[in-house]
């Protein structure tokens, strides 16, 4: 392991780190437009130009490995005055887009402009090189030609992560730009990284394009629920309206997340989220819907059962198994869900589709039940004459259902997901709104945060279950999701 000084201070570097690395060890940040840690190294952006003892010309600090002895200068005025005239190289045709572009707060030419420059450009504007602006690339981007500061991170991302090549650096020296490569298209699954990965205005998300200014924004740390694979995130909101998800990098799961992951968060300001209850297709009040459901219930009462879900938390199932035990007191529940588990794609996406298959099996494992096939055939033999459910889960006894008509119940974030056999439907706040804890494939516990504050009269899961079981004629005494699990033993 290399021992080195980087302005001043001793460090030791790993065997093969670069001095970019090393100097982040050190807490000292050398600015950089085309390097990231999860691609490779590119070297053309040259603003990491560090001063190196007994070189003669500076060296990029991405590409130059530390070595023994090495006495390294990131704030020398020979460093200083590179990086200003890198800026003016990048600016020179930039245009003058700030006021309206959608990369101000987070634009790296305009903070790095701001540290390290702070010069006048000496280049006309009418002398100014045009480029194509505000092209529709695929399904989610907007690229403005103008913009790139050719740091080739799209270029590659598609390259090396997705594996789909579709861009590539057209032209050579000031002439040069990114393009689709001929008969490409820029679909792939993971597109909208590449908002992400670009430093400044180039690449732009057109799904959140000119909704909010980005220093508007209040970030909370929360976990994806579009699969098994339970990347971590930030859901970016502000005045009760998620506007984007963004990945949280971490060595468990992810660097990056997918574009149906990314989309999850539309559900919660969709046009038929549920803030009423249904009976048969009719909206009714939410007090009048559990009473009504409540009542069907209770005249099927030694024929009542409870399904659990794997898209629900381990405290919402933990609720489930609660309303069997107490309420219904009944031997006909289940929380045995099984899926293929493991990376479909080779990058995020799994197999499974539901993002808590491994925590309703926490909640199997503690309180026992039925398995899905004996469930399913308890209904089937009609047996089981009233079913209580998550809506998706639903289509796991959808065949049982249709034999033997039983009735069903079930709880829902949207209208959409909402099977056409429910007789009754009854809304929850979606895991945007309230808290829950999910269990990936891998067995990782994550944590879902609350970022916005579900519609008026509508409660977390654990509430509603809390409050069926009240019309029922038992109190499960649930104060928050929390109190689902007292009394439960989760080895």
């Amino acid at each position: 392991m290399p021992k080195l000084t980087i302005d001043g201070k001793a460090v030791e570097a790993a065997k093969g780190a670069t001095l970019l690395e090393a100097a982040q060890q050190l807490g000292v940040y050398i600015p950089r437009y085309c390097y990231h840690p999860k691609l490779s190294v590119s070297g053309n952006c040259r603003m990491c130009l560090v001063e190196v003892e007994k070189t003669s010309k500076l060296v990029t600090a991405c590409s130059t490995e530390a070595a023994e002895g090495m006495s390294v200068r990131t704030d020398s005025e020979k460093v200083k005055a590179a990086r200003r005239d890198v800026l003016e190289f990048l600016l020179i045709n930039h245009p003058l887009d700030c006021p309206i572009c959608d990369q101000a707060g987070e634009c790296g030419l305009q903070d790095y402009y701001m540290e390290y420059s702070l010069k006048k450009s000496r280049f006309p504007q009418g002398d100014k090189v045009t480029r194509q602006k505000r092209r529709a690339l695929g399904p989610h981007l907007v690229l403005d030609n103008e913009r790139c500061v050719l740091c080739t991170r799209c270029v590659r991302f598609c390259s090396e992560v997705t594996k789909t090549s579709e861009l590539e650096v057209m032209e050579r020296a000031d002439h040069s730009f990114i393009d689709l490569k001929e008969g490409k298209s820029l679909d792939n699954d993971y597109s909208l990284n590449i908002a992400d990965l670009c430093p400044v205005g180039a690449w732009t998300s057109r799904d959140f394009r000119f909704k909010s200014r980005v220093w508007f924004l209040k970030k909370t740390p929360t976990v994806c629920l579009g699969c098994a694979t339970g990347c971590l995130i930030e859901a970016h909101h502000n005045e009760n309206t998620v506007y984007r998800l963004v990945p949280r990098p971490n060595a468990e799961t992810n660097t990056w997340l997918c574009d149906r992951g990314r989309m999850t968060y539309k559900a919660v300001q969709a046009g038929d989220r549920l803030a009423k209850g249904v009976i048969k297709n009719g909206l009714i009040d939410l007090e009048p819907a559990l009473r009504e459901a409540a009542t069907r219930i209770d005249e099927q009462h030694a024929a009542a059962a409870v399904l659990g879900s794997p898209w629900l938390s381990i405290e919402d199932n933990a609720a489930l198994a609660r309303l069997a035990a107490e309420a219904l007191k009944t031997e006909n529940f289940c929380f045995d869900f099984s899926a293929e588990q493991g990376i479909k794609d080779g990058i995020l996406v799994n197999k499974d589709p539901a993002p808590n298959t491994a925590g309703a099996g926490l909640v199997k494992a503690a309180c026992g039940g039925l398995s899905l096939e004996e469930f399913s055939r308890r209904i089937a033999d009609k047996r089981i004459k009233v079913v209580i459910t998550e809506a998706r889960a639903a289509a796991f006894i959808k065949d049982a259902l249709k034999a033997s008509g039983a009735r069903l119940i079930v709880f829902a974030v949207n209208r959409a997901e909402i099977p056409p056999e429910a007789y009754a439907t009854l809304p929850y706040a979606s895991y945007f709104e309230t808290p829950g804890t999910f269990v990936n494939y891998q067995g990782l516990k994550r944590r879902a945060e609350p970022a916005v504050e579900a519609k008026e009269g509508v409660k977390p899961l654990w509430a509603v279950v809390n409050k069926l079981a009240v019309y029922s004629g038992t109190s499960l005494r649930l104060d928050s999701a929390e109190d689902a699990l007292k009394g439960i033993n989760f080895r």
